[in-house]
């Protein structure tokens, strides 16, 4: 369980029941061989006795570098006071490592599942300098998240980037200033500053025409330009995030008949949160947002379910309850429908939303913290009864077991229960609960089919083979370029493939380098047409067309012309069926979308609401015909196509996003030359098989003939650092240790900074300077001054590095300190804190 309890009190309940039993703590001899497991109250039936076998009744787990530990001997040990505790003693055949061990029970009735196990370290007695409170777990329990505070684009340098940045700061300070319409007095002031900061790199072009792609002014001109020298445009992204639906009543609905809209702003006369097409015909499309569901297959039907509006943690009957960022596993409290029925319908691949709903201090919904939101998706679901506890009618409490995905592990600390603050103090429940009901929505308004029109003939012809025989009629078709009356189009990143392992963050993410645009055509004779970006990979029998937008965002259809796509014939008819909504307008903030729109659809007797715990993601705006002209130019120099010297091999590996950087030489066997490329991987040292294999098939099609090539991970040199550091008066040692430590591991810190030895703070030949160490550590409050006694690599011989004031490494060395107590050949790092100046 990922649950922390700071008040047990299942503890006590075990201890007044005589028929219930489990492990209560876990103690360790000093020679760390034997065990001794209390239990909570007397022994079980069945290790009362002293006798062969009892060994079957346990199982120890756990251990990284120490693994397989045997029980040797299990002697019970009963307490005659009938106030104490019994104890079973436990010998092992040898001790364990520095990770956490679990000790179960097996095959014995009446033991709790909460204590079934208990954890326990064999390294509990060893030395220590760090106060308690540093070596042990010190999160914060039920804590509020930090706020950051405003982002401000110091690298603004135009006019419209100065405005926007003086909006936007404006915006931070006087929020109720939402004015922008050019004769405010405050824009005119705005405008001004912003022209004052953007004078000398102010330009207008005044010869541009539409021949030259540095002169291009028309955005489709720029885009077939662009695209000659193998360049993109992209037309932005829509947004796209999760919406949670209340009901009133079980409810099953078609995803082609629902979508959702934002805030009407009381354009309607009522505040209804169900509408129908009839109630937005009066309201101007600009006064709200519209977001569709994304399913997979548009024919499937959503299942509404009223148990799934809120749906409580359960703690077991344990108080002052929190999951610990990290957790990728909770339980959730059911209820009873019948005698076998139960509420909650969890599945596989349904979403979860976690969210505060109360402050955890003064229980208030006011107070909650809307930082504290995450969404999940449930990898597995398992049904499980609580007999310890009984609802109103004395049945056992029925609870459901999720897990989801590591890539959704809890980004923070998830308060469940907790006390109120003084003078109240008393216990506040169900702080923080879950949503289900939940459904991935983006950006856009699906239309209905627009017509067309027909395609014209530019020229008709009549042919005859000989007299008397029929006249053949040929008409040359015009060239047919639509245009969509409706605009923006809707551009959007197709779904991934689904399955039970495709965690919510995955599901959540855009990319406009794959987005796509939500146009389809039919035409008469009937032919499904689709959208490409370009038709240069399109044979001529492919039905592809293109979409072009113009300066002023009206999309224009392009079709081929019988060699690069079909060409549409004389009479075809065309209608189009598209979604418009496009760009950062659907990056709305949480709570936004509030209404929903039934399309052929009437319910009757039965409420339903909707709304976003969390904001939309992944809207981006189109791309600037200054980028284009920027970037095109120099794309095709950035993109290798052939591997020649050591540094096209790393620049081609790295393309690969879970690198981090990549070391490469080449290397004369005698004969000819060797690539020989090491892989450095993100937030990590260790590199999969797999990996080496993917990354050598990504380079094999670049390799220039006569080289071989050859893949491996990154040679990692261990370290073994000692530094002395005397603590500032009034500092205590032990908290400037920690705090060095903390600074100069290879953790993520709580500030979303890397340690100093970090993975991804390391790369290829970085050698380590001494005056860098020395630096990081005096940054360190309480530190007073600070000296590097030993600097060399670990298990050899020290080679003038503190003298030369760095330790070298080659090429395709990377440094390495874990200071990992189960793997020291990693790295050690010694950190001394004295009470006087060195």
């Amino acid at each position: 369980m990922s649950v922390c309890c700071q008040s047990p009190s299942r503890r006590d309940l075990i201890r007044s029941n005589s028929e219930w039993n489990g492990l209560d703590y876990i103690e360790v001899s000093e020679d760390q061989l034997t065990l001794y497991a209390y239990f909570l109250g007397k022994l079980p039936q069945e290790l009362r006795e002293n006798k062969p076998g009892l060994e079957q009744f346990l199982t120890l787990e756990g251990g990284k570098r120490i693994t397989g530990i045997d029980i040797l001997d299990v002697d019970p040990q009963p307490s005659d006071d009938p106030e104490k505790d019994d104890v079973l003693v436990i010998h092992l055949s040898r001790y364990g490592d520095f990770s956490r061990y679990r000790l179960k029970l097996q095959g014995i009735a009446n033991i709790d599942p909460r204590y079934a196990e208990a954890e326990f370290s064999f390294k509990v007695a060893c030395p220590s300098d760090l106060d308690c409170g540093q070596s042990s777990c010190t999160e914060p329990a039920c804590s509020s998240a930090a706020q950051s505070g405003p982002l401000i684009n110091y690298l603004a340098k135009d006019y419209a980037s100065f405005r926007q940045l003086i909006l936007d700061r404006l915006g931070t300070l006087i929020p109720e200033w939402r004015e922008r319409h050019v004769p405010d007095l405050g824009i005119t002031l705005v405008e001004l500053l912003a022209y004052t900061g953007d004078y000398l790199s102010y330009y207008q072009d005044a010869v541009a025409t539409e021949a030259y792609l540095d002169t291009a002014r028309q955005r489709i001109s720029l885009r077939r330009h662009a695209r000659l020298v193998d360049y993109s445009l992209h037309e932005g992204c829509n947004a796209r995030g999760w919406v949670c639906l209340q009901v009133s009543s079980d409810i099953e609905i078609d995803v082609e008949k629902i979508s959702f809209i934002t805030g009407l702003n009381n354009a309607l006369p009522a505040t209804q949160t169900l509408l129908s097409s009839r109630d937005l015909k009066q309201i101007s499309s600009d006064a709200y947002e519209v977001f569709e569901p994304l399913v997979a297959e548009t024919n499937t039907a959503l299942q509404l379910r009223r148990a799934h509006n809120e749906i409580f943690f359960y703690t077991w009957g344990d108080n002052n309850c929190f999951l610990s960022s990290g957790s990728t596993s909770a339980t959730m409290l059911d209820s009873w429908l019948g005698a076998e029925d139960r509420a909650l319908q969890l599945q596989v691949g349904d979403i979860l939303i976690f969210e505060e709903v109360v402050g955890a201090k003064t229980g208030l919904p006011a107070d909650a913290n809307p930082t504290s939101r995450h969404a999940v998706r449930l990898t597995e679901v398992r049904t499980d009864v609580d007999t310890l506890n009984t609802d109103e009618q004395n049945r056992p409490l029925p609870i459901v077991h999720i897990e989801w995905a590591e890539a959704d592990a809890l980004p923070f600390s998830l308060c469940i229960s907790s006390i109120s603050a003084a003078p109240g103090c008393y216990q506040l429940q169900n702080i923080s609960v879950a949503r289900g009901n939940c459904i991935l929505v983006d950006h856009g308004k699906t239309l209905e089919p627009e017509d067309l029109g027909c395609v014209a003939a530019k020229t008709t012809s009549f042919e005859c083979e000989c007299p008397q025989r029929s006249v053949d009629i040929v008409q040359t078709p015009q060239r047919f370029n639509p245009q969509l009356k409706k605009f923006p189009i809707t551009y959007a990143t197709p779904l991934p493939p689904i399955s039970e392992f495709v965690p919510a963050s995955v599901l959540r993410q855009q990319s406009v380098c794959s987005a796509q645009a939500q146009v389809n055509l039919v035409s008469q004779p009937p032919q499904l047409w689709r959208a490409r970006r370009d038709l240069l990979d399109s044979y001529p029998q492919d039905t592809h067309f293109v979409v072009e937008t113009d300066n002023q965002g009206v999309a224009h259809l392009r079709f081929g012309d019988g060699e690069l796509g079909y060409q549409p014939l004389a009479g075809m008819a065309f209608s189009a069926q598209y979604r418009i909504g496009n760009g950062e307008a659907g990056n709305v903030g949480a709570e936004a979308v509030s209404r929903v729109v039934l399309k052929d659809l009437s319910i009757d007797g039965i409420d339903i609401s909707v709304r976003n715990p969390l904001p939309m993601v992944g809207g981006t705006a189109p791309e600037t015909l200054a980028q284009v002209r920027a970037l095109a130019p120099h794309s095709f120099r950035k993109s290798i196509q052939r591997a020649i010297i050591a540094q096209d091999y790393r620049d081609i590996a790295l393309r690969d996003g879970r690198l981090q950087s990549v070391g490469g030489k080449l290397v004369w066997t005698g004969s000819w030359y060797e690539a020989s490329v090491a892989v450095d991987p993100l937030r990590t040292t260790s590199v999969d098989t797999s990996l080496l294999q993917e990354i050598c098939t990504l380079l094999h099609p670049y390799r220039r003939m006569g080289h071989d090539l050859r893949v491996t991970a990154a040679r990692y040199v261990p370290l073994d650092l000692q530094i002395k550091v005397c603590a500032a008066k009034g500092y205590q040692s032990a908290h400037v240790k920690a705090a060095l430590l903390n600074a100069f591991s290879n953790r993520q810190l709580a500030n979303n900074q890397y340690g100093f030895f970090h993975p991804d703070s390391l790369s290829f030949g970085e050698d380590i300077y001494i005056s860098k160490i020395i630096a990081k550590a005096r940054q360190i409050t309480g530190v007073a001054s600070v000296k590097v006694s030993r600097c060399q690599r670990l298990f050899q011989a020290a080679n003038h590095e503190l003298e030369h004031g760095v330790l070298t490494l080659h090429s395709d060395e990377i440094a390495q300190l874990d200071n990992n107590p189960n793997y020291p050949e990693r790295g050690k790092l010694d950190i001394v804190v004295c009470a006087q100046q060195l």
